[in-house]
């Protein structure tokens, strides 16, 4: 279907669309802080008037795109069930795709992301619901695959550490130098399993 034959919702979601690609593509290039509104727009091939009629701030631009991946990452992770038929062994597994999560080429620019909002409140107000949406969307399908662990009352906080550990020794990983500093992931991942495997589910009623 040509530019033209389009109608008016068509284009505006085409729109959309491009600038929201685009901010992620800018965030992972450069990170936050190089980040502006007219390198989205050149990025996205639309005018910046457009960008600016459908997210007139950068703040905006980046909270639209962030949670349209999140979006879609839960929708992804939903939709592709573990394939291990042990639950301790899907268990490994939840650990290596969160380990996988955290590891995208895009992970840096939102820890950028997350710092800068430490300091700035109008970005705290769009960083958190997105995060806090990511973080429920995690611990929704951990527990649907693992449902004896998920009895355990510290089960949500187990994968509220894991998360952390994912994030943390993902940024270290990352890092040239820090080898002999901090233990590789599948150290990491026997110890976070050791943690769990100390979680007695409640009784079944």
């Amino acid at each position: 279907m040509s530019k033209q034959s389009r109608t008016q919702p068509e284009r505006r979601a085409a729109t959309v669309e491009a600038l929201l690609r685009a901010t992620i593509q800018v965030l992972t290039e450069g990170g936050y802080a190089a980040l502006s509104t007219r390198r989205v727009a050149e990025r996205a091939g639309v005018s910046q008037g457009a960008q600016q009629h459908y997210f007139p701030t950068k703040n905006a631009l980046v909270f639209a795109a962030l949670q349209r991946m999140v979006e879609e990452l839960a929708a992804d992770a939903r939709a592709t069930p573990l394939r291990a038929a042990d639950e301790r062994d899907r268990a490994e597994e939840l650990l290596d795709r969160l380990w996988d999560l955290h590891t995208l080429p895009v992970c840096p620019a939102v820890l950028e992301l997350l710092n800068a909002a430490r300091t700035d409140p109008d970005l705290a107000e769009l960083v958190v619901p997105v995060t806090r949406a990511g973080l429920l969307a995690i611990h929704e399908v951990a527990a649907a695959a693992l449902p004896t662990y998920a009895r355990s009352p510290g089960f949500p906080d187990f994968v509220s550490v894991a998360v952390s550990t994912a994030r943390g020794s993902s940024t270290l990983a990352a890092i040239p130098g820090f080898d002999d500093l901090h233990p590789a992931w599948p150290r990491v991942r026997a110890l976070l399993m050791g943690v769990l495997d100390t979680l007695e589910p409640a009784p079944v009623r």
